[in-house]
């Protein structure tokens, strides 16, 4: 699991315990299985179909290079669409992380480029920025604690 991530450490790894196997990257992945836990896999599998349906919307910005990347996008999705089992991710800052976007609200279908400024650090456009560079109030928070 380690090896996308820790490229070279894990060739490192693998190939001095199992020296005769080849590469640890042409092997094929491990199936989970069950987790054991319904509503983990129910949620996830909700958020999973949610960020499909945002990635679908937001891919012909990009095409079209309204946008450069999803960091840009103000996305507004409406409320029925949001139908987590976990009421808690059910809020706009968490699920702008799973989209890797700028803005998350609640309404009719739509994305569009952010007018916001660009965090220096994140590079996500939040109407806290007040000009390209500054930081965003959780980068703030961040960078001075």
């Amino acid at each position: 699991w380690a090896a996308p991530v820790l490229v070279f450490t894990a060739e490192e790894v693998w190939t001095t315990r199992f020296p005769d196997s080849g590469s640890v990257h042409l092997l094929e992945w491990p199936e989970i299985g069950d987790w054991g836990d319904d509503m983990l896999t129910a949620k996830w599998n909700s958020l999973r179909t949610l960020r499909t349906a945002v990635t679908e919307r937001i891919e012909p910005l990009r095409r079209d290079k309204i946008i450069r990347s999803s960091l840009e996008a103000d996305i507004v999705i409406p409320e029925a669409e949001i139908t987590l089992p976990n009421a808690a991710l059910h809020s706009p800052e968490l699920l702008s992380e799973l989209f890797i976007s700028s803005t998350v609200h609640e309404g009719d279908w739509a994305v569009t480029k952010s007018k916001n400024h660009k965090c220096g650090r994140c590079w996500r456009l939040l109407p806290e920025v007040g000009e390209d560079g500054d930081l965003c109030n959780r980068c703030e928070e961040v960078v001075h604690a």
